[in-house]
């Protein structure tokens, strides 16, 4: 269904070139941050993150529990 698509336009080189320098920065953050966040797990071992897991499954649900008893009333 094509009822509001557009026709998509070419970047100009310099659009082109702009798009391409943010995507490397934002790339280049997540790199960053992956290998920070690695650095600081790195220690840790299978029991405990099974624990985490389960407390983070655990904490997320009795949210979204909580959301749908508010819902009832």
């Amino acid at each position: 269904m094509s009822l509001f698509q557009r026709k998509k336009k070419p970047l100009s080189q310099r659009q082109d070139a702009i798009a391409q320098k943010v995507a490397g920065k934002i790339l280049q953050s997540q790199r960053q941050l992956a290998k920070y966040l690695n650095e600081r797990t790195a220690g840790l071992s299978g029991k405990t993150w099974l624990v985490l897991l389960i407390a983070f499954c655990a904490a997320f649900s009795s949210y979204l529990l909580y959301l749908l008893m508010q819902i009832g009333y």
